[in-house]
């Protein structure tokens, strides 16, 4: 189940950030309600992304969500390279993670 927090969060960034792709990492719930408590999500952005660490507080601060949540961005060279590594966080999110958003190409 996609809380629609979490895709409108997504959404949001995808506006701002222009990503290529969003993934769904992991979301934590109540279990005795059901209700979200946080979520986390993966960015991949393209390689002329000047600082990914500037993109991440930049979306941090214009993005709000009555929940927290964690971001993970990689630039697309580096995720091509770790994603296909069964030793990596990026592999782990590519085989487990929900895609949020894709870019569509023109």
């Amino acid at each position: 189940m996609i809380y629609p927090e979490i895709q409108a969060t997504a959404e949001a960034i995808a506006r701002l950030g222009k990503p290529l792709r969003i993934y769904l990492i992991s979301h934590k719930t109540n279990h005795a309600t059901g209700e979200l408590i946080s979520f986390k999500l993966a960015v991949i952005v393209s390689d002329d992304t000047k600082s990914i660490s500037e993109l991440e507080c930049f979306l941090y601060t214009a993005v709000d969500c009555d929940y927290p949540y964690d971001l993970v961005l990689y630039k697309e060279s580096e995720w091509e390279t770790l994603s296909q590594d069964p030793r990596t966080f990026a592999w782990s999110i590519r085989e487990t993670g929900g895609v949020l958003y894709e870019q569509r190409l023109p």
